[in-house]
């Protein structure tokens, strides 16, 4: 069943922006066919058109209908539900009720915290500063997640590379742009974490979002923590 609305996903650079890359991912995984636009940071475009496109002047945001004049759905958490129930056989959350509660739990505990490991390691696609931004209370984050990871796996995972086994959840989506900052970074993991960050990172619509990320050119200073603007 296709949405009554025609959906359209505002996001943000794709070589920044964590946010819009979970809602992005859970659609494409999804298969929920909707319309990109992209609003990029420091832009004239996001100066002229952010209040019009985003109730809270952040992204990403999901609209049903036009942009702008139809329902808005803001935050990530808010827009898997709202495509949950839009496409409830979709598979944005595992179908098994014990696994979508851990599904949910894991995602709304990543949504609240690793404040350190946000903050510390900001997702930058084209970059890569090894051994940059490692400090005790991002190594706890770090340590901590990648607990939660495998605990999950062992219990729910063992047909297939995601945390609920072959099937693609909103949960794994969340947790793509985590597996992009271990590749920036150069954070070590151990071998079941690497081969679920890998799975992560090797599936066909975050190759084709890396692609075009890759293909960007701005600098926003405030996501470049460890860089010098170009020129």
């Amino acid at each position: 069943m296709r949405p009554a609305l025609p959906l359209t996903l505002v996001i943000a650079n794709k070589n920044y922006s964590s946010w819009s890359l979970r809602a992005w991912l859970a659609m494409k995984a999804a298969g929920i066919p909707f319309t990109e636009r992209m609003v990029k940071f420091e832009s004239a475009d996001w100066r002229d058109n952010i209040a019009a496109l985003s109730p809270t002047g952040l992204v990403p945001v999901l609209w049903e209908g036009e942009p702008g004049k139809g329902c808005a759905t803001f935050d990530t958490i808010a827009i898997i539900e709202r495509l949950h129930e839009l496409q409830p056989n979709a598979g944005i959350w595992p179908a098994a009720a014990v696994a979508r509660t851990r599904a949910r739990s894991l995602v709304a505990d990543f949504h609240a915290g690793c404040r350190a490991l946000r903050e510390a390691m900001p997702m930058n696609i084209r970059s890569a500063h090894p051994d940059k931004g490692m400090t005790p209370a991002v190594r706890a984050d770090i340590e901590r997640l990648t607990a939660l990871w495998r605990d999950t796996r062992a219990q729910f995972g063992a047909d297939g590379p995601f945390l609920f086994g072959s099937d693609y959840s909103a949960a794994d989506a969340y947790f793509t742009p985590v597996a992009s900052r271990f590749a920036t970074y150069g954070v070590e993991l151990d071998a079941d974490t690497r081969a679920y960050q890998q799975a992560l990172l090797d599936t066909p619509a975050m190759r084709a979002w890396t692609a075009a990320a890759l293909k960007e050119t701005e600098f926003v200073h405030m996501d470049e923590p460890y860089a010098t603007a170009p020129g």
